[in-house]
């Protein structure tokens, strides 16, 4: 990237947006209200900062890049916090407010995710193979790379989740909302769609739940009529 881009747009914009998006690109305190009342349209600075769900959670990418890494068991009282890479398998983690972690590379295989809130929270590369999500809220979470074979997430909320190259292999997924979901490259294979809401997804090279691919001949770009 042109290492003078952010100064070149900084300087298309009024005060008031220059001085928003200056706070945003070094990263200091974002807050919800301000993203609500603020006009992003017409800065044309590419779609990781027009789309409203990176915005709205783009403390997790601080988060991540935060070198500090908090003690893997405050991650019940600590709130947001790094977690990557921590070690959860098998634990009950029912109902817990994780919204907005950084949650990369964490080893939840097996454990109890159910009714928990995730949404916003990094979990690229997580493990969640085998893990209890039923109910649980995942919305723009970002689950690329992430391991959720054989998981349970039924009725989950996945609005606008990010599964890019995810593994869902054999992943119940019936009743989970998945409107807006990016299924780029994901495994679904044997997965169960069964009356899931896929408004709007996006497929592009993903592997439906029949074993054929989206981008096969015949398969319209989508799953739609191979789950």
């Amino acid at each position: 990237m042109d290492a003078g881009l952010p100064e070149k747009v900084l300087q298309s914009l009024d005060e008031t947006r220059r001085s928003f998006l200056s706070k945003l690109i070094v990263g200091s305190a974002f807050t919800v209200p301000s993203v609500a009342s603020f006009s992003m349209s017409g800065l044309g600075i590419g779609d990781a900062l027009a789309d409203s769900s990176n915005l709205l959670c783009s403390n997790f990418s601080i988060l991540c890049s935060n070198q500090t890494h908090l003690d893997c068991s405050l991650i019940r009282t600590v709130r947001p916090g790094n977690f990557s890479g921590c070690q959860y398998p098998g634990e009950n983690l029912h109902g817990l407010n994780l919204s907005g972690d950084c949650l990369a590379g964490s080893n939840f295989t097996g454990a109890n995710l159910s009714n928990s809130d995730l949404s916003c929270t990094n979990l690229e590369g997580a493990n969640l193979a085998g893990a209890n999500l039923n109910g649980a809220i995942l919305e723009n979470a970002d689950l690329s790379g992430a391991l959720l074979g054989g998981a349970n997430l039924n009725n989950a909320n996945l609005i606008n989740a990010i599964l890019f190259g995810a593994t869902l292999a054999g992943t119940n997924l019936h009743g989970a909302n998945l409107t807006g979901a990016n299924l780029t490259r994901a495994i679904l294979t044997g997965a169960n769609l069964h009356g899931a809401n896929l408004t709007t997804v996006i497929w592009d090279d993903t592997t439906c739940p029949d074993g054929t691919n989206s981008d096969d001949p015949g398969n319209g770009g989508t799953c739609l009529l191979h789950l």
